[in-house]
């Protein structure tokens, strides 16, 4: 028994440091990473070139160019085995299959607990690695998915290269099935989907469903680099790649304000799941504290309480340290900035601690020097 549980202990220190490592990681990349799109979004916001879609000029070759205008697209994609067709830049096969997953909790004392849900999934989930039995999953997919792109897509004159066709929205949902096709597959329609399920509202584990997304966008924009009639990636000198493609009418600045929306997000995102996975390494490290407090009567829920909240504050406070020395490496003049007002604040809270305690004896000497009453009166 204390064998067993030491080993969960090692087992909860070990792991809380691991996940200490990559809370930090994530931290220090993230605000990298952050600097390098700032740098990219500042360049871009010089270089881009609004620039017509009626014709190329040859002027603009190599320069960064924001175009928009109709997309153009003349070309059937075709799906054979379900004898799908439509008219289209891009269109998607997803099948998915009904089956069950995975979901592990562990609590502060290191015990790890498992639950299972049924869900559908495009990707088959590997049930050999379960550690409860009763939840097996089929170990193939009876069609794989497929992505069908036509290879002369345009935008005015200038045409569109293989990846940005890729790039294409696809929220369109093809529903107009061929039955007999269906039929012969054993499956049949329902709304958007082929399926073998006899009720898609109640599937069953192992049941089927394939269903097609396309795209029929009319107008779209382009923020990229031009090569002759066609599209190349935009590389800023911070190394960071640029080719996007967007539904409806845009400018570069709304193309570019749209990128910094979504640097913003992602930067915010990962700071808060780099310093949530500090938290929780803290935790785990701090665990076995818990664990063996819980064995006193009432100390254990206070042990724990303290062990989260120090957890916490701990973590916050080294999250936000990795943030301020990575900004001194990546951004050292907001980095040194931001250390000279938190020196200023600290020398001056210092001073001012000092002038008070210089000021105390004074004026308990003016205050012992004051006659008192009976004295006065003895005058």
């Amino acid at each position: 028994m204390e064998v067993r549980y030491n080993m969960k202990k090692g087992n909860s220190i070990v792991g809380g440091i691991v996940i200490l490592l990559i809370g930090i990681g994530l931290l220090w990349w993230n605000e990298g990473n952050n600097v390098r799109n700032l740098k990219t979004t500042a360049e871009m916001d010089k270089s881009v070139v609004d620039v017509s879609s009626n014709k190329v000029d040859p002027s603009n070759e190599g320069k960064l160019i924001a175009t928009s205008g109709k997309l153009i697209n003349e070309e059937e994609l075709i799906d054979s085995t379900f004898n799908v067709k439509v008219t289209t830049p891009i269109m998607k096969r997803i099948v998915e299959i009904y089956q069950w997953d995975e979901e592990s909790d562990t609590d502060e004392d290191g015990n790890t607990t498992y639950s299972y849900k049924k869900t559908w999934s495009d990707d088959i989930i590997d049930s050999s690695n379960f550690h409860q039995s009763g939840h097996d999953n089929p170990r193939q997919k009876p069609y794989e998915n497929e992505v069908y792109t036509s290879s002369n897509v345009k935008v005015g004159a200038f045409t569109l290269s293989s990846n940005q066709v890729e790039m294409l929205s696809t929220k369109a949902s093809y529903n107009t099935f061929d039955e007999t096709t269906a039929t012969n597959l054993k499956l049949k329609a329902s709304n958007n989907y082929l399926t073998n399920s006899e009720d898609l509202n109640n599937p069953k584990i192992g049941d089927v469903r394939v269903s097609f997304v396309y795209n029929n966008s009319t107008e779209i924009s382009v923020l990229a680099v031009q090569q002759g009639n066609t599209f190349v990636n935009f590389v800023s000198k911070a190394g960071k790649s640029v080719n996007r493609v967007m539904d409806g009418t845009h400018s570069g600045t709304e193309m570019i304000n749209v990128i910094k929306k979504e640097n913003k997000f992602i930067k915010w995102l990962l700071r808060i799941v780099g310093i949530l996975l500090i938290i929780g390494g803290i935790g785990a490290i701090l665990g076995p504290i818990s664990a063996i407090s819980s064995y006193i009567p009432l100390l254990g829920n206070l042990v724990g309480a303290a062990v989260g909240l120090v957890s916490f504050i701990l973590g916050l406070a080294i999250g936000l340290v990795v943030i301020a020395l990575a900004w001194i490496r990546f951004r050292p003049l907001l980095g040194i900035g931001l250390l000279a007002v938190v020196a200023a604040l600290v020398a001056f809270l210092v001073t001012r601690g000092k002038k008070s305690k210089d000021t105390t004896p004074a004026v308990d000497q003016a205050t012992n020097n004051i006659p008192t009453d009976s004295n006065s009166n003895n005058q």
